[in-house]
């Protein structure tokens, strides 16, 4: 996991460095509250269509913002082994519908660096863990998108190993996911035979 906060930490730190950074803002107090507010209610909308669709948990949550919001990131954990077919669908599916979710969010619309709202702002990870706590051997183990790349990290092959193991564009990774057919069908069907808590009486 060190190895993979480190990465995490220098893709923070470029992300801070890009160019064109925004102008000094005084917010008042009023307008602090709408900020934060918006904020949550995004994030809670995108925490429970996740579980509800895929199973997910929220783990964390962030908004970069020196003064307006640059980035908002949300982290999913799945208990499910999945392939990367199956991962790249999971990452286009929840970033594109947080994208959707922001751009709708009138009262949030004035402190977004970027209006409209794209990808390559809506931090999406997703982790793939057992109920224990442990990645799967032979599935992946995290999936996330910066800026314009999808990265995938297989289980480690050695302790040094430092980085993801696969990349690809997002835009191609978001073309495949458009023109083939859901490979997700496994995974929603697991949610379905999942038995319903039976209401005391």
């Amino acid at each position: 996991m060190a190895s993979i906060a480190k990465f995490l930490l220098l893709i923070g730190l470029l992300f801070f460095m890009e160019p064109g950074m925004a102008e000094e803002k005084n917010y008042s107090k009023k307008e602090r509250e709408i900020l934060n507010r918006s904020v949550d209610e995004v994030i809670t909308v995108l925490k429970q269509e996740m579980k509800e669709q895929f199973g997910f948990w929220c783990t964390g949550r962030g908004v970069s913002m020196p003064y307006d919001i640059q980035e908002i990131e949300v982290d999913f954990l799945c208990h499910q082994k999945v392939t990367i077919e199956e991962a790249r669908e999971l990452e286009i599916r929840a970033t594109e519908r947080f994208v959707e979710i922001i751009n709708s969010h009138e009262a949030i619309r004035p402190y977004l660096r970027d209006y409209p709202w794209d990808h390559r702002r809506a931090a999406v990870m997703i982790a793939f863990r057992n109920e224990y706590g442990e990645g799967y051997p032979d599935g992946l183990r995290l999936v996330f998108q910066s800026k314009d790349e999808i990265c995938y990290f297989s289980p480690k092959k050695s302790p040094k190993e430092v980085g993801p193991s696969q990349r690809e564009p997002y835009e191609e990774a978001k073309k495949i996911v458009n023109s083939t057919p859901s490979c997700l069908k496994s995974i929603e069907s697991k949610l379905e035979e999942k038995p319903v808590e039976k209401k005391k009486k």
